[in-house]
């Protein structure tokens, strides 16, 4: 058994909460009512706007305890905030709903450190600035340089609403990696040899419902392997340049993005890449559906279902996909998968241990924005399971990797999870795993 550890810190402070003050999230049930006004407060910089557009209550709608702790859910969701309380009142006769925000400090200095794919022998580190609701609008603007191994920089800009009506958005990127091979096939046959990857992309998107979205991406992507040898790239030369287009849709009625109780996501994609005299030309499309439906008890039940297919005469290996990086499957946290599609499946059932809380500490001196945290701990159960496979390949039952078991998530504030589980294969092999991501 093996303990995994991959972390990246974004605050780290050590204060005691000797004199800290806590509050539960939950508001009592109350009969519902026609909403008069809005009324929104401690949105010092932040636009009242950015609130509004994630409310599904509106001036002149109805209201209920579980529309406004789902609203409340989704405006804490924008990452703005450290604290968001809405609740109900009457004022010379108008019922009123008050939306309470404490904003988060927006200049977030980024301290990179962890291991990549969980290995000790693969350290990196670096740092960055990420300035997030740039002119109260929700802007993010971010640089970061990471060194060690696979080494990056990259710069980004993002506006989800550059244009209000009608509900515009953008993004630009730029980036450059040096990425070490991550197909076992190719290093077995040659060694490990490393990849530099320089990507430059657009992105125009339209938000036409609160909930619905569409977008589509223009990009620019060189690919340059250290050690050419036949099918690591489409050119002979060992780079490949070219262009590429994106369409995607996505329909997200999640309530706390970074771990639901309720609400679904369903993300669809598809990418062509090379375009005009490019010897590159492979097209990918992927599917992500999650839905999370609320128990009695307060449990909730999480179910994710996700691939990704490819298309093409000829596949480069840096356009292969694998389970054992970013996507894994617990039971195998070890193992990498590799191939030109993937199709996996998750099952989690979630118990609130500790609900969310909110902590104001006061004993120490330290600025407003950093004084407020939120926390929370569950209890979970899952099973996962999932493949990856070439295309002139047979798929069967018995290609599939599965694993099952337990674990604690902590909640953290400025919306980090750390999930400490115990996973066992088909096979009966069991694992400790710590790890940083989000829920599915």
């Amino acid at each position: 058994m093996k303990t995994h550890i991959t972390t990246i810190i974004l605050f780290l402070f050590c204060a005691t909460p000797l004199r800290a003050q806590t509050d539960t999230l939950q508001r009592p049930a109350f009969a519902p009512f026609v909403v008069d006004s809005i009324v929104i407060s401690g949105n010092d910089k932040t636009k009242d706007y950015v609130i509004l557009d994630e409310m599904t209550i509106k001036a002149g709608t109805m209201a209920t305890s579980e529309l406004i702790e789902y609203d409340r859910s989704r405006i804490y969701s924008l990452g703005l905030f450290t604290k968001v309380d809405v609740h109900a009142d009457t004022l010379e006769g108008s019922r009123l709903l008050f939306v309470a925000v404490k904003e988060r400090w927006y200049w977030i200095p980024l301290l990179a450190f962890g291991f990549r794919d969980g290995d000790p022998k693969k350290p990196y580190y670096g740092g960055g600035l990420q300035i997030n609701n740039f002119r109260g609008r929700n802007q993010r603007v971010h640089g970061i340089i990471i060194f060690g191994y696979d080494p990056s920089v990259g710069f980004g800009f993002a506006d989800p609403l550059i244009i209000r009506s009608p509900n515009f958005n953008f993004a630009g990127n730029v980036s450059f990696a040096r990425l070490r091979n991550k197909s076992k096939t190719e290093s077995a046959a040659s060694g490990d040899f490393y990849e530099d990857h320089f990507d430059v992309n657009l992105t125009l998107g339209h938000r036409y419902t609160l909930f619905a979205s569409v977008a589509s991406t223009i990009g620019f992507t060189t690919v340059k392997v250290s050690e050419y040898r036949p099918g690591r790239t489409a050119s002979p030369t060992g780079k490949d340049e070219y262009l590429y287009v994106g369409l995607g849709f996505a329909h997200d009625t999640r309530d706390l993005i970074e771990y639901p109780t309720k609400g679904s996501l369903i993300d669809i994609y598809i990418t062509k890449n090379g375009l005009g005299e490019s010897k590159v030309s492979f097209t990918r499309f992927g599917v992500d559906v999650r839905k999370y439906l609320p128990l009695p008890l307060n449990f909730t039940l999480a179910g994710r279902a996700h691939t990704t297919l490819l298309g093409g005469t000829f596949i480069p290996t840096y356009a292969r996909t694998y389970l054992g990086y970013g996507e894994r499957i617990r039971g195998y946290y070890d193992a990498v998968f590799e191939g030109e599609n993937l199709l996996s499946g998750t099952l989690e059932l979630h118990w609130p241990l500790l609900r969310m809380q909110t902590v104001n500490f006061t004993a120490i001196s330290i600025p407003e924005e950093f004084s407020v945290w939120q926390f929370g701990v569950g209890l979970a159960l899952f099973a996962d399971s999932g493949v990856t496979w070439f295309r002139n390949r047979r798929l069967t039952l018995k290609s599939f990797a599965s694993g099952y078991g337990g674990g604690i998530h902590f909640l953290l504030p400025y919306s980090a999870i750390m999930r400490v589980e115990y996973a066992v294969n088909e096979y009966g092999n069991g694992q400790f795993i710590l790890d940083f991501r989000t829920s599915i």
